[in-house]
């Protein structure tokens, strides 16, 4: 059984967006990174690494980054990793890659249970509401997989059976 085109383009839409949401996050997290590396005290650089670690990106030792924040070159080498994590969760996921969805499944499987302890610790608005948008992403990406897969095995008993 297919899918009908409206459906289609609705999961291709729901796709689409958290490629692009991935491929923005890319780009903030890769600004931030480069402005550590040229002016780590200025007030650019200050209000992104206070968002990052709002947005759980920064490990820190207190609520909203009171604690130290960890060496320049270990922050950037962390804040270049997660660049590179996003572009290709993005363009995957834009070139319509399977292995993309895999790969933001998994990252959020690793990420969301420190995220719902971070929550419980320290609750906070932006983390929740953060904490939320993942857990529908990866919902919506589980079933979309599923779907995916029972498909995929529909077809091969079908073809089996003709």
């Amino acid at each position: 059984m297919t899918q009908s085109p409206s459906k289609e383009n609705q999961n291709a839409l729901g796709v689409k967006l958290i490629a692009l949401l991935s491929l923005a996050l890319a780009l903030i997290v890769f600004v931030t990174g480069v402005l550590l590396l040229l002016a780590p005290k200025a007030w650019i650089a200050r209000i992104s690494l206070y968002w990052m670690d709002r947005l759980g990106f920064i490990p820190h030792s207190g609520p909203h980054g009171t604690g130290p924040l960890p060496a320049t070159w270990i922050l950037f080498s962390a804040l270049m990793i997660y660049t590179v994590i996003f572009v290709l969760e993005g363009g995957g996921m834009l070139m319509q890659k399977a292995w993309a969805e895999y790969l933001v499944l998994v990252e959020l499987a690793l990420l969301l249970p420190p995220e719902i302890l971070e929550n419980l610790r320290q609750p906070d608005w932006l983390r929740i509401a953060t904490l939320v948008f993942n857990i529908v992403i990866f919902i919506y990406l589980a079933i979309r997989r599923t779907q995916s897969l029972l498909t995929l095995q529909t077809r091969r008993v079908h073809e089996k059976i003709s």
